[in-house]
């Protein structure tokens, strides 16, 4: 929406049924064009040739790719067709430095958008990746959606809360590296101390249907709230009085913790990925250790004992927020990378 609103336009492509194609749906924008595309593995001579057609109509100036099947697939076609490719990494895991993953690296994308330098140094790490050709750009924040006047008041009825209750959070992807079992394990800790505490896990993915289940089997009562998917993070954001994030692996630069920023949302974060860069030590952030609930609760008992510091600390991250996260930020710096790999006019 933010480059149309700058006057380009935009094709997406992305898995049929996916909540991207669904929100792509309701986008109705005379420069925007949705094109749900079956992507089931890396090399498919059939989608191939569909792509190309798809390219020639859309007449692309740049590929943007975000992920491994798509990278391969895009990528190859968008260089058939002399089209520059911009390849974004956004997990911290290491690349496996074998001759094909290399290529997919080195060899198709003119430019690589990382989120955050901790990755933009596992790249430039790969065989044959220029440092140049790597660039750190960290998620932007809508400050119109993600506004302080937003209000909690809703979600905190929605759960029958109290307003003198304190609801602690984990937002996102319900996967195994997320670290959603270490957040169960924390809760026990935390009631100790704040027994009249809830717990709130908002999203969906492969281990919904587990986490639930491990959920419900801590036979807490009311305590533990699974919503699934939601639309309302923003005010979901503005009722938590901590945001937890537990992944032990893989985590770039979450977009919910610049999202917490802009809510003034105290946030505990596991050490991991571009996290402790992202806090600036604790400045923004308490930082909490991986694969450790008993860690995870302290770090959310730090933020519910001390009210100054977790003041303090929400203080200095909205302000960091306004000067370096927002999605105008994110999208100039995205345009001159884009900019850096077109042809001379």
């Amino acid at each position: 929406m933010h480059l149309l609103k700058r006057g380009h336009r935009v094709s997406l492509l992305c898995q049929p049924g996916s909540p991207l194609a669904e929100r792509g749906k309701s986008l109705d924008h005379a420069e925007f064009t949705l094109h749900p595309f079956a992507m089931k593995r890396a090399f498919d001579v059939p989608a191939f040739l569909s792509l190309r057609n798809i390219f020639r109509q859309c007449r692309p100036d740049i590929v943007h790719t975000h992920s491994s099947i798509d990278s391969w697939l895009f990528g190859l076609t968008a260089k058939s067709l002399r089209i520059p490719v911009i390849r974004s990494r956004h997990i911290s895991i290491p690349v496996r430095k074998f001759i094909p993953n290399c290529w997919l690296y080195s060899k198709i994308p003119q430019g690589i958008i990382t989120s955050g330098d901790a990755i933009r140094q596992q790249m430039i790490d790969v065989p044959g990746v220029a440092a140049e050709k790597v660039s750190s750009i960290a998620a932007g924040v809508d400050l119109e959606r993600f506004d302080l006047k937003v209000s909690g008041d809703n979600i905190r009825r929605e759960l029958g809360l109290a307003d003198d209750c304190p609801l602690i959070g984990k937002i996102g992807v319900i996967r195994g590296w997320k670290g959603y079992d270490y957040f169960l394990q924390a809760i026990p800790f935390v009631l100790e101390k704040w027994p009249q505490a809830q717990f709130v896990i908002v999203g969906t993915g492969p281990g919904y249907d587990e986490i639930k289940g491990k959920a419900e089997a801590m036979k807490l009562g009311n305590t533990i709230h699974v919503l699934g998917h939601r639309d309302d993070i923003p005010e979901i954001l503005a009722a938590l009085d901590v945001l937890a994030l537990a992944s032990f692996a893989g985590e770039g630069t979450p977009q919910v913790i610049p999202q917490a920023f802009a809510m003034k949302t105290p946030v505990v974060a596991t050490r991991v990925g571009s996290t402790p860069e992202l806090f600036r030590g604790e400045k923004l952030g308490i930082l909490a250790e991986p694969k450790n609930g008993k860690s995870l609760a302290d770090g959310i008992l730090r933020l519910l004992d001390d009210k100054p510091l977790a003041q303090n600390i929400t203080d200095h991250a909205y302000q960091h927020c306004l000067n370096e996260l927002t999605i105008d930020r994110m999208i100039d710096q995205n345009l001159a990378v884009y900019q850096s790999v077109l042809p001379n006019p």
